[in-house]
């Protein structure tokens, strides 16, 4: 097993991630790849049959228990280099990548592939990717666009690059470098809609009777909760509604404040609540608190926190210690939507 692993992170919070990383794991080093990634390597103890541990795996555990929230996608580094080596060109780069991996891919064996780069890199990830590609399907491996139990996976980075073949689970996204695309529709009413179409695609999408959506305008949040299935949407704001969102059935508008709703005659138990609220993040997790009482016994917290760029790691911490004599998370991390904020996801504690 390597004990290297690369990890993908938004550029404006490589250091944040590096310091969870390093305050959560027994981190021998950690090396830049490029503006969006680098790979950071484990101090290795052999367990009682002498067996080395699984670095990818370790690393994914500590991004589950919400201990490293900064990072958004993971990949085995079974082998580094210098970019700078890789000078013959993409083939010599995709000759290298099978090197890294084609020992452990017996023929018959389905694995996913990915290639991507982190800030200049000398080759576009498409041009390795081919002939990568070709090599694997010739020596017997079954090679499909999601969903295999490993995942073959070069990063292509301006300094270095990595490749290295590990268990798709442990990635955390199935996108190469967490970079999920999702194609606008004309029924969209915001950008916003998008970070909860990222979350479902990893935790799975809710079941959804009635709901609160604090800060819902223009809606895009309304609208996506709608399409679970909700009957009865408190959508909370003082502005305005987009239409098409005041159109669907069951969508009441509360144009008050999110405060004044959870302590008003209005609020009815739910079985979520929502909250993309433009607020510092310490507010937002007071608001939530004051919300908690609103959600039936099993219920979901979705909510995002507003972090900038200034200590996000120290001010995620305190929002989420203000929440939790409310809340149990069970899903915290910076999504490729989020921009400059931290999505969680928490239970209920009553």
């Amino acid at each position: 097993m390597s004990s290297a692993v690369t990890f993908s992170v938004s550029p404006d919070y490589y250091r944040a991630a590096v310091a969870e990383l390093r305050r959560s794991l027994d981190v021998a080093s950690v090396r830049r790849l490029g503006d969006d990634a680098g790979v950071v390597e484990l101090r290795q103890t052999p367990d009682q049959s002498g067996a080395q541990g699984d670095s990818l795996r370790t690393v994914a555990d500590a991004c589950r228990r919400g201990e490293v929230r900064f990072v958004r996608h993971l990949a085995a580094a079974d082998a580094q280099t210098k970019t700078s080596a890789l000078r013959g060109g993409p083939d010599d780069a995709a000759d290298w990548a099978l090197d890294a991996v084609l020992d452990r891919i017996e023929p018959g064996d389905e694995v996913s592939l990915h290639v991507w780069d982190s800030g200049q890199a000398p080759y576009a990830p498409g041009k390795v990717r081919r002939p990568l590609l070709e090599a694997l399907i010739d020596s017997g491996a079954r090679v499909v666009t999601s969903g295999a139990p490993r995942t073959v996976s070069v990063c292509l980075g301006e300094e270095r690059s990595t490749a290295g073949i590990g268990a798709s689970a442990d990635g955390l996204s199935d996108w190469g470098g967490g970079r999920m695309r999702l194609a606008s529709r004309k029924e969209q009413v915001s950008r916003a809609e998008f970070k909860l179409e990222e979350l479902f695609s990893l935790v799975g999408a809710p079941e959804v009777t009635s709901a609160v959506d604090l800060g819902a305008s223009p809606g895009g949040w309304t609208r996506i909760v709608h399409g679970l299935g909700a009957t009865r949407i408190d959508a909370v704001d003082p502005a305005d509604l987009d239409p098409r969102v005041l159109a669907l059935p069951g969508v009441t508008h509360h144009r008050t404040t999110a405060g004044e709703f959870v302590n008003g005659p209005d609020a009815a138990p739910v079985d979520l609540i929502v909250n993309d609220m433009r607020m510092v993040p310490h507010l937002t997790a007071h608001t939530m608190v004051e919300a908690a009482p609103l959600l039936r016994p099993g219920g979901l917290a979705i909510v995002t926190f507003k972090l900038g760029t200034n200590n996000p790691v120290k001010q995620a911490d305190e929002s989420l210690d203000l929440m939790a004599p409310a809340y149990e998370p069970v899903f915290v991390r910076q999504l490729q939507h989020n921009r400059q904020e931290l999505t969680v996801v928490a239970r209920p504690r009553h």
